[in-house]
C-alpha cells in the first residue's frame, strides 16, 4: 500500500467503523463479520455491543436495510437506489423497499433560511425577489438534493432543486471510505455473491455520483434532451430557467402528474397502462436510435403520467451518447436479438465490439452466448428480463476477450429501469416476447432508418459468409485493418540456428563480464594511486580490496 493510501486509510477507519456499527445496530452483525468489515475493530466486542437495537428486532430485514442506508447518509442512499434496480440479484421485497429511497429518503433537508442563503450565495439574488411563493416543505427529498414547488413572479409554476448542505464534502469523504471497504470485502463478495468486479463497480459508482453534484451539467443535459425531443406533444421535458440556476440550485418547469409507479392511482383515474407504455417506449427508443442522446437513468420516480396521451420525464443527471454508426449496429443487433436470431446477434455483437477473434474463439463465444440464452426459455415472459440477458452478454463478451464499448454498457444498463417500468405497466411485457412491437416503425422510416431494409441487408451479408468465398472478405478485412493500424506482423521460425543463437548469447555474457572486471581493476588502481600519493590509508585499503575482488572474480569465471 502506498504512503498516500495509508494516510487515507487512517482517516477513513473511524467512518468505516461507523458504517459497520450502524449495519450491526440494524441487525446485520453476522453479515459484517462474514465479509470481513469487523477487521477494523481491534476488539470485536465494541462492534457486538451495537447489535441489535430492540426497536428493530421485529422489523423485516429489507426495511432495516433501508433504515441503515438512510442513517449512513447521501452516499449510501445513492447505493441503495442503484441496488433497487438490481432485479437480477435481489429478492423482489428488497427492490420494492429500496425504491422508496428514490424520492422519499428519511434524512434531514435544508430549512427555508438555509435555502435563502444558498440561493443568495449561488446566484447573487434574494429568494423573495425571484419567487412569488415558495413551499418550505419539499415535495421530494433524496440522497443529494431536495425539490420544492414554487411560483415565479410571472406566475410560472416551477420545481426548485437544491443541493443538501455539506453534501459535496460528505460524498467525497465517503468515496474514500468505500474504496477501502471494497478492498476489504471484495474477496468475500466474490465468494458469497459471485460478484467478481466489485472494484469496477465502485469506480463506475464514484464517477456517477460525483457528476451528479454539478446541477449545471444536469441543466445542460436536460436542455439538449428537450430540444431534441421528437414527441413534444405527448412527452413533456421541463424547461430550464438559467438565470436562476447554478451549480447547487436548479430551477425548471414543474410537471404535474401521477408517478408511473403509482398503479393504484392510474387505475383510479381509468387510464390505460398499455397506451402509456407505448408512449414511454417509443420516446426512449427514438432518443436512442434516432437522436443518439438518451437518459441513462430513467427510474420510475422520474416518470409522470400527465393524462392518457401525455407523460412527463424529469432528472437528466446521467446521459448516454451514441454515434450514428454505433446506433445502426445496435439497432441491427436488437432486431436479431429480440427476434431470437441469436447466432446472427452474436456476430453483430462481435462487430460492435470490434472484436478480433480467431474462427475458433468466435465459435466458442457464440456457443457460450447461445447456451446461456437457451437457459431462459423455460421461464414465462413475465419472469424474463431481456435486459438481464443483454447485461450478461457483456460479461460473456469480456470473458471472451471482447472490448465492450462504454456506450454499449451504459445503454444496456439504462434499458434495465426502462424494462422495469414496462413490467410495472404490463406484467406480461418482455422485449423478447413483444418482438419489435414497441418500435414506431413509421418514425424510423421517416428518419431513413428503415428496419426492413436493415434486416434484409443483414441477412444478405450473413449469407455471404456461408462458404469459403464469403469468408475471404472477412479475413482480408482483418489483415488490411492490422496493416492500416501498424499492427501487422509476420512471425518467422528459424530451424537449425539454435546453436548459433546460444553462442551469440555466451559471447555477449563474456563481453559484459570482461567490461565489469576491467572497470573494477581500473577504479582500484586509481584508488591505490591516490592513497599512496596522499597518504590516505583507508583509500589505499579500498583500492587493494578492489584488486583482490577483481582477481577472485577472474578465477571464478575461468574455472566456471
Amino acid at each position: 500500500m502506498k504512503i498516500g493510501d495509508i494516510i487515507r486509510f487512517i482517516r477513513a477507519v473511524r467512518r468505516i467503523r461507523k458504517v459497520a456499527s450502524i449495519f450491526a445496530k440494524h441487525g446485520f452483525y453476522h453479515i459484517i463479520t462474514n465479509v470481513g468489515l469487523s477487521k477494523v475493530f481491534i476488539f470485536k466486542k465494541y462492534l457486538k455491543t451495537a447489535y441489535p437495537v430492540d426497536d428493530y428486532q421485529n422489523v423485516p430485514p429489507e426495511i432495516r436495510l433501508r433504515y441503515a442506508l438512510e442513517e449512513l447518509g447521501p452516499t449510501f442512499i445513492k447505493l441503495g437506489q442503484i441496488f433497487s434496480q438490481e432485479i437480477r440479484t435481489l429478492p423482489l421485497k428488497y427492490i420494492v423497499e429500496l425504491r422508496k429511497l428514490q424520492d422519499s429518503a428519511r434524512i434531514d433537508f435544508n430549512t427555508i433560511d438555509e435555502i435563502k442563503e444558498i440561493f443568495r450565495t449561488e446566484t447573487g439574488q434574494n429568494l423573495e425577489d425571484v419567487f412569488a411563493s415558495f413551499d418550505e416543505i419539499p415535495v421530494a427529498s433524496a440522497s443529494i438534493a431536495q425539490v420544492h414547488k414554487a411560483v415565479l413572479k410571472d406566475g410560472t409554476v416551477v420545481a426548485v432543486k437544491i443541493k443538501k448542505r455539506n453534501v459535496d464534502k460528505i460524498i467525497r469523504n465517503d468515496i474514500d471510505v468505500l474504496y477501502f471497504i471494497v478492498n476489504i470485502v471484495k474477496d468475500a463478495v466474490k465468494e458469497l455473491l459471485y460478484i467478481d468486479n466489485a472494484e469496477d463497480l465502485f469506480k463506475e459508482f464514484s464517477r456517477s455520483i460525483i457528476s451528479e453534484l454539478d446541477f449545471m451539467a444536469e441543466a445542460g443535459y436536460t436542455e439538449k434532451i428537450r430540444r431534441s425531443n421528437l414527441d413534444k406533444n405527448i412527452v413533456e421535458i421541463p424547461k430550464i430557467y438559467w438565470q436562476y440556476s447554478a451549480k447547487g440550485f436548479l430551477v425548471e418547469d414543474f410537471i404535474e402528474g401521477i408517478k408511473v409507479s403509482d398503479l393504484a392511482e392510474l387505475s383510479k383515474r381509468g387510464l390505460d397502462n398499455k397506451i402509456i407504455l407505448k408512449i414511454f417506449l417509443n420516446h426512449f427508443f427514438k432518443q436512442i436510435f434516432i437522436i443518439g442522446y438518451f437518459n441513462a437513468d430513467p427510474h420510475p420516480g422520474n416518470v409522470f403520467v400527465i393524462d392518457q396521451e401525455k407523460i412527463g420525464i424529469i432528472d437528466f443527471g446521467s446521459i448516454g451518447i451514441l454515434t450514428k454508426d454505433l446506433r445502426k449496429k445496435i439497432l441491427k443487433y436488437f432486431i436479431e436479438f429480440f427476434n431470437a436470431n441469436y447466432e446472427e446477434a452474436a456476430s453483430l455483437f462481435i462487430e460492435i465490439c470490434m472484436g478480433d477473434l480467431t474462427d475458433k474463439e468466435e465459435q466458442f463465444f457464440k456457443f457460450e452466448l447461445m447456451e446461456f440464452i437457451e437457459s431462459f426459455y423455460n421461464k414465462p415472459f413475465k419472469d424474463i428480463y431481456s435486459t438481464e440477458i443483454l447485461l450478461e452478454t457483456l460479461k460473456i463478451g469480456q470473458k471472451n476477450k471482447l472490448v465492450i464499448p462504454p456506450e454499449l454498457s451504459l445503454l444496456f444498463k439504462a434499458l434495465l429501469p426502462i424494462e422495469s417500468i414496462a413490467k410495472m405497466l404490463d406484467p406480461e411485457f418482455s422485449f423478447v416476447g413483444s418482438g419489435l412491437a414497441f418500435f414506431d416503425l413509421d418514425a424510423l422510416i421517416n428518419k431513413k432508418e428503415n428496419v426492413k431494409d436493415i434486416k434484409e441487408s443483414l441477412m444478405d451479408k450473413l449469407k455471404n459468409y456461408k462458404d469459403l468465398i464469403g469468408g475471404f472478405p472477412k479475413r482480408a478485412e482483418k489483415i488490411l485493418k492490422k496493416m492500416s493500424e501498424d499492427n501487422f506482423s509476420i512471425d518467422f521460425i528459424h530451424k537449425g540456428l539454435e546453436g548459433f543463437i546460444e553462442e551469440m548469447e555466451r559471447s555477449s555474457k563474456r563481453l559484459t563480464n570482461g567490461l565489469l572486471i576491467a572497470s573494477i581493476v581500473v577504479s582500484s588502481g586509481i584508488l591505490i594511486l591516490i592513497g599512496s600519493e596522499f597518504s590516505h590509508f583507508y583509500i589505499l585499503i579500498m583500492g587493494i580490496a578492489g584488486w583482490v575482488l577483481g582477481l577472485v572474480y577472474i578465477f571464478i569465471l575461468l574455472f566456471k
